[in-house]
């Protein structure tokens, strides 16, 4: 018999456990007409938003794929617009309704913008946590 505690003994991989682990708060986007993102000229809804990136839906016969660049992006978010965005493609999935998902990590940001963008997902996280209800004034 082992007489090592169970703390220092090696815990077998579950094989079964995904990879991915979100290393931010992503807040949910409820209003889809006041909330994209412009990619090669053709506009699609956010799904939700973090300080790093955002998960948009896709039409099933979109021809993105994993760690595909997206460059001069625009996002729009209420009524403020950040253009000249470059981001890659971080994963494609499907919701639990069939939809096709897609989550965009932003890189290569200039501070003022991952600030500006920092900012408005303080607000949505405050605003959320605090009644559900997200704006940004």
């Amino acid at each position: 018999m082992n007489n090592q505690s169970i703390e220092f003994q090696n815990i077998k991989e579950d094989s079964s456990s995904p990879g991915i682990v979100r290393k931010s708060f992503r807040i949910p986007i409820e209003d889809k007409e006041n909330v994209w993102v412009l990619i090669n000229k053709k506009r699609y809804s956010v799904r939700d938003i973090s300080t790093c990136g955002v998960g948009i839906l896709l039409e099933n016969n979109s021809r993105f794929i994993i760690e595909q660049a997206l460059l001069n992006c625009e996002f729009s978010i209420f009524n403020v617009s950040i253009k000249k965005l470059n981001g890659k493609i971080v994963h494609l999935s499907f919701d639990k309704g069939g939809n096709l998902q897609c989550g965009i990590q932003w890189i290569d940001m200039e501070k003022k913008i991952a600030d500006q963008i920092s900012e408005i997902v303080f607000k949505m996280k405050e605003q959320l946590l605090k009644n559900g209800n997200i704006s940004v004034e």
